[in-house]
Parts: C-alpha cells; structure tokens; sequence
C-alpha cells in the first residue's frame, strides 16, 4: 500500500473529513486531497512545501512520518524526474543565428543616432513634458492664474492630510474606548459566572446526602437531606468475583432478580418518593467498595460471618418528613431490620 492510500485510509479510520483536516492543520483542502489523490502537480514543483505539508497531515492523523518518508521521497524523485523530461519536451528549439550582417555605421554617425535616440526618449518621458509645459506655462500670460491653482492644490492636500491625520486619532480613540468596553463586559461576564459557579456549588452541597452510621456493627446507616419526591440515590458495589445482589426498598425487591449473578461494577438507582428503609444483600461478599450516591459506605465484619451474605440496611429520610407517623413507622422498619440482622446472625452460629 502506498503512503497516501495509507494517509487516506488512515483519516477515514478516524471518521474525519478533509475540512476536518484543514481545519487543524491550517493546510487548504485541496493540498490535502492531492496528497491523497498523489496529484504532486497542485504544488506547482514547490517540493519543500510537500515534504513540510505531507509531515503536518502526518501529525495530525498519527501517522509515523519516518517511517513512510523513504516511500515519499522516492515518490518526489521520480516525480521531479518525470517532469523534468516533461519541461524538456516542451521546450522550443533555439532559432539558428542569421548570418547576414548589416553594414556598420562610421562612428560619427552611431554618435548622432545615440543622442537623437536619448534626445527623443527624454522629450517622450513624463518629466521632460512637466518641464517643457512650466516653461511654456511660466511664459504665457496665464503664469499667475497657473501659481494660483498650484497653491490651491497644494492646500488643498495639506488639509486633505491634516484631515486625515485627525480621522486617524479619533478612530485610534474610539478603537481604544471600544476595547476598555469590551474588558469591562468581559469582567463583568467573569464576575456574573463566578456568582454562577458559586450558586451552584452551593445548591449542590445543599442537595447532598448525609450519610450517618446508626448502629455501625449491624451496618445500619440513616440517610438524610434527601428532598422528598424529587431524589434518585445511586448504588455502586464492585464485585472482585461472581455474586448475587438483591436491593429491597420497604420489603420490594428493587432490581431485576435476587437470584441473578453479577460481575464487574454493579449499579442501580433508587427513586426515594418519601422515608423508607432500603436493604441490600449481597451474597458473595469479598471486600466489595460500596458508595450510595458517590459516599463511601464501609461493611463492619462484626457480626457477620464468612460464607454468609453481606446485609447493609439504609434508614431514609427525606427533608420534609416530619409527621411523627412517619417517624414511627420508619423507627418500626430500623428495629425490625435490626431483629432480622440478629436472627440471620444466630441462623448462622
């Protein structure tokens, strides 16, 4: 394959058009596609221009300029040849010299051709006129008139210049005073996205979970400032081997089976409408990170034992619950996931 069906090859690999490759080269597009094409003749026999254009699309496509460079310059060599024998071809034979020679002049009559000659090229040229009309001009009876028009000229150019010069200061002021307008838009752009950035890092540290072990032995943690029916919770477990994940949210299996085997990362979002208890069991526990919406969650190995699954339970609260009723059911659920988490624990014994 030749170093330009490499190159094209190469950029349609990349999904990029020859305007792409202009656009980050600064290379014209038909320099481009005569490099792909391998029409050396667009560069008008400029051979440094070539090898300089063909090693930026080199760079640009990340193709390894050395190693096609041997193939590039053969390529320029026969090409410089071949139109060499080009230009030879077409170049038109020299005429034979004439052998006939006119007679020489004598010297003395070259010399009056010469002058006649130089006489005849300075009345012809434009000074030699000006001079010949001021003198014809000083001469005349309109001499004054003539003086007159030429001082008016020359005023006239003079102010034409002092104008110009005034036009220039201005425009070089209004220049100045359209910048100092722009730097003041642009800070107060600065400033307005700064307040914008810090409205929003604010909204987003208000909207943060918090995240409080409970009762740390039976890995039970309470989750607060979650807004109540507006909140997605993400859960992520990494899984160093084959295991079961089931999440339960108030007792309903939340994923797809309890019964399915996962591998690599597992993910899975939990709409919070209002306070619930969510509970996670994850079967084959070997050290897994776990994180509740980017928060890290540590397993305590207390009251757990090797073999057994890996119960986390998540007391939620959402930031406008605040009917006792609510309270007390939530209190239910923690005490009776608590008792279950003793029960799976002697089960276990």
């Amino acid at each position: 394959m030749t170093y330009y069906q490499i190159l094209k090859q190469r950029r349609l690999a990349l999904q990029l058009s020859i305007q792409d490759i202009s656009s980050q080269t600064r290379l014209a597009p038909q320099y481009i596609e005569a490099i792909e094409e391998n029409h050396l003749e667009v560069f008008n026999d400029d051979y440094s221009f070539i090898r300089y254009f063909m090693q930026s699309y080199c760079e640009a496509i990340g193709v390894n300029w050395q190693a096609i460079q041997p193939q590039v310059e053969a390529n320029l060599s026969a090409y410089e040849q071949a139109r060499k024998q080009q230009l030879a071809a077409q170049k038109p034979k020299p005429q034979p010299k004439k052998t006939s020679q006119s007679p020489k002049k004598p010297n003395h009559q070259r010399a009056k051709t010469k002058k006649a000659k130089k006489d005849k090229n300075n009345s012809n040229s434009v000074f030699s006129r000006i001079r010949n009309w001021n003198k014809r001009m000083n001469a005349s009876k309109y001499a004054r008139t003539y003086h007159i028009v030429i001082l008016g000229i020359v005023v006239v150019l003079v102010l034409s210049l002092f104008n110009m010069g005034v036009s220039y200061a201005n425009n070089r002021r209004l220049a100045a005073e359209e910048a100092q307008r722009q730097a003041e838009i642009k800070q107060k752009e600065k400033q307005t996205e700064q307040l914008a950035q810090q409205k929003s890092s604010q909204e987003t540290t208000n909207n943060e979970i918090t995240l409080t072990a409970t009762d740390k032995d039976n890995n039970a943690y309470e989750v607060t400032n979650v807004v109540e029916g507006s909140k997605e919770l993400q859960l992520t477990i990494t899984l160093p081997s084959d295991s079961t994940i089931a999440v339960y949210k108030d007792d309903q299996l939340v994923n797809s089976s309890a019964d399915k085997e996962y591998s690599g990362t597992f993910k899975q979002t939990i709409s919070v409408d209002s306070a619930c208890l969510i509970q996670v069991e994850i079967g084959t526990y070997d050290n897994n990170k776990i994180r509740l919406n980017g928060k890290s969650v540590s397993f305590s190995k207390t009251n757990w034992e090797k073999d057994t699954p890996a119960v986390l339970y998540f007391e939620v609260k959402t930031s406008t619950s605040t009917d006792s009723t609510d309270s007390s059911s939530t209190t239910d659920s923690t005490t009776s996931s608590d008792t279950t988490t003793t029960d799976q624990t002697t089960t276990s014994e």
